[in-house]
């Protein structure tokens, strides 16, 4: 797929992944529009020549009030990338996370992405063309230790998108999900991509942008700009019982090591 000229709708665009992606698809010739909740995203999306909207991913009119704003500045849109979220981190147990972590959690990874397509399909469908992406996580393919509603959550936003593929890809929708592990952005309270440099497993936002786009230019389904995510799931899915067996093991060896099984703490030992 060439994205030359079109139109490219992405939410989180201020920061981090989206941020990146907005500069290497602008750079490639689309047209891109980014959404927010930061105030200064107008801002930030003249950096790359864009347009910038303030709103919250998590409220479905706002959402649809950013996809018009798109259409009124450049037309229909090509394809969205929903691309907004955030982390948590368990307080104690694997439940004790509150209700409201919970639903924020569901309502940001999974019904953000039910918004944008339920607003993006029908129009889409009537062209017979569109291009639906949804950034979910590794955690939603082999679960992040210390992070339960992070993992659930991301899990059902790679179940969705599999709904988007199967349903409607035989007419012209095609759709991919991207799943990263560890990335420096300010979400894993990294300030400097640099860091990426001198962690093992570390991407910054720039090289994980690079390598969505080039899958996305090939339009696989499942993008995994961190190679290694796939063996771990081709292991997890032969043998499901020696895979959870092995979480258990890089638990217990994460609070050995590093005081803690949080999700900062087991990215130092995979």
């Amino acid at each position: 797929m060439n994205f030359k000229n079109q139109t490219i709708l992405i939410t989180g665009g201020a920061q981090g992944i989206g941020f990146a992606l907005s500069k290497k698809f602008s750079t490639m010739g689309a047209n891109v529009v980014i959404a927010d909740k930061h105030k200064d995203t107008p801002n930030l999306a003249e950096n790359f020549g864009g347009f910038g909207y303030v709103c919250d991913v998590t409220q479905e009119e706002e959402l649809n009030n950013f996809i018009t704003f798109a259409e009124d500045k450049l037309g229909g849109v090509n394809c969205f990338i929903s691309n907004a979220g955030t982390i948590f981190v368990d307080p104690d147990h694997v439940a004790s996370a509150s209700n409201k972590t919970w639903e924020l959690s569901w309502n940001l990874h999974v019904m953000a992405h039910v918004y944008a397509t339920r607003r993006l399909l029908p129009g889409m469908l009537d062209r017979k063309y569109g291009y639906l992406v949804n950034t979910a996580s590794a955690a939603g393919l082999l679960y992040q230790i210390g992070d339960a509603p992070y993992s659930a959550s991301k899990a059902a936003a790679i179940s969705f998108s599999e709904g988007i593929a199967i349903s409607h890809g035989d007419d012209g929708i095609r759709s991919s999900v991207i799943c990263p592990q560890y990335v420096a952005s300010n979400l894993l309270g990294f300030s400097d991509p640099s860091d990426a440099e001198t962690i093992e497993g570390l991407l910054s936002p720039t090289v994980v942008a690079e390598k969505v786009y080039e899958a996305m230019c090939r339009e696989e389904f499942l993008i995994l700009p961190h190679s290694k995510v796939r063996k771990y799931l081709k292991n997890k899915v032969s043998d499901y019982d020696r895979w959870i067996d092995s979480m258990r093991t890089l638990k217990k060896k994460s609070i050995a090591k590093r005081g803690s099984a949080k999700p900062l703490d087991i990215l130092h030992l995979v």
